[in-house]
């Protein structure tokens, strides 16, 4: 036998207990009346006693009506259906939200899922590719001679050399070293006393003036034999600056960009005041050419000819 199900299906289920219940209390409420063998009622007996009461109005407790039968007692429980009904329907509303709510929950997890899934095996991809590229590298370096690894190696190195240059020079926290009026010029790799060639750029200033940390590091000062009182700069990246020629020195231990740490001088060989300055990317003994560094962010600046005073 099939079943109605849904709105309807509720509604006769509803009127067929509201008949059942109607039916139980007409039998407790009319009970049969009493009659003689001639069927006339004894006397004493009030016709329509076994009536229901219903108030019209809680207010006006002496006015009341008296009705009989089973259609009183269907019309007042009718009036039951329709709040009965709104609560059937409120409920399903709110199973059904709650029905969409854990869908989207549910569509949400699996799109993470999904997501974390992708990111695994992109890293898992990676990794691969790197193990095969390093395998078919060193199988490249295996199958040529020293002399070709070694330009290899010194091509790759200088590469990484302009990088680092270039990243300084667009640095946006990079200070100029020499805090007042300077002059300067390219000088890299020009010769020097003693078979030497020169590692860095001269900053002419005026004595005295503040030497400034380039970058927040690590800073410690000594005598060079050559350039005089200096000082050595270590970044938390591994890059090393050097200054030389100082007349005294500065704030040392951690410092932040722009920390005075040494002053302006002549001493060592130096020919006239000025800071001999070197930027060694990625640690001491790989000295490169800082003149683009400082040509982009020491803007306080003369031409080379020209005196500090103008």
């Amino acid at each position: 036998m099939s079943r109605t199900v849904g709105p309807t299906g509720s509604l006769h289920a509803c009127v067929l207990v509201l008949l059942l219940i109607a039916a139980c209390l007409t039998a407790v409420v009319f009970p049969a009346r009493a009659t003689t063998d001639d069927g006339v009622p004894p006397a004493g007996s009030v016709e329509g006693s076994e009536s229901v009461v219903f108030a019209g109005d809680p207010s006006q407790a002496l006015v009341i009506d008296r009705a009989t039968g089973l259609m009183p007692l269907l019309a007042g429980a009718s009036d039951l259906l329709p709040l009965a009904m709104n609560g059937v329907w409120a409920a399903g509303d709110r199973l059904r939200n709650m029905a969409n709510l854990l869908q989207r929950i549910r569509q949400r997890n699996r799109a993470v899922v999904e997501a974390l899934a992708l990111a695994n095996r992109l890293v898992a991809d990676n990794v691969r590719e790197a193990t095969v590229l390093k395998s078919g590298y060193i199988d490249v370096l295996e199958g040529i001679s020293a002399g070709q690894r070694q330009r290899l190696e010194r091509e790759a190195k200088i590469r990484w050399n302009r990088s680092a240059v270039v990243r300084q020079m667009t640095s946006t926290d990079w200070v100029c070293p020499v805090a007042g009026r300077t002059k300067f010029r390219d000088s890299w790799g020009e010769p020097r006393h003693g078979n030497r060639r020169h590692e860095g750029v001269d900053l002419v200033g005026f004595r005295g003036d503040p030497v400034l940390a380039p970058v927040s590091g690590e800073v410690s000062h000594r005598w060079d034999t050559i350039g005089g009182w200096s000082f050595d700069l270590t970044t938390v990246d591994g890059d090393y600056y050097f200054g030389t020629h100082l007349s005294g020195f500065g704030k040392s231990g951690e410092v932040e960009a722009g920390d005075v740490i040494g002053f302006l001088g002549d001493t060592g060989n130096a020919e006239g005041v000025h800071l001999h300055f070197e930027y060694h990317p990625g640690g001491r003994e790989n000295p490169v050419n800082a003149y683009p560094i400082v040509d982009i962010h020491c803007t306080n600046r003369v031409e080379m000819g020209l005196s500090l005073y103008d």
